[in-house]
């Protein structure tokens, strides 16, 4: 084993809208592409929940989010760099993740 992560290990477009389609009891098939600030809200924290890891958006990396593709790309990336610290240091858990989608601007 390589240590690098396997794709079906992490969120992807389908887990996303399974999550989202809670959120209103819904179909995941219809849930819309675009995402108001409610459905990104409860995402966050059913992510959070069950992924057992806190993201830390601050306004830019919230409002930056608008898409499921954008949101599945964040939880993506949350994911990997949940895995990168714990890889780095041993014996820790509950880290706080600062990920930022990729068209977020600094």
């Amino acid at each position: 084993m390589t240590g690098a992560p396997r794709s079906d290990d992490l969120p992807d477009r389908a887990e996303v809208r399974t999550m989202l389609a809670a959120f209103g009891q819904r179909a995941a098939d219809t849930v819309p592409e675009e995402l108001g600030s409610l459905e990104l809200t409860w995402l966050v924290a059913e992510f959070e929940q069950r992924y057992g890891l806190q993201l830390d958006l601050d306004d830019d990396g919230f409002g930056a989010v608008r898409t499921v593709d954008d949101a599945t790309e964040l939880l993506r990336a949350a994911v990997l760099a949940q895995r990168t610290a714990l890889a780095q240091r041993t014996g820790h858990a509950g880290h706080t993740v600062h990920a930022e989608p990729a068209g977020a601007q600094p």
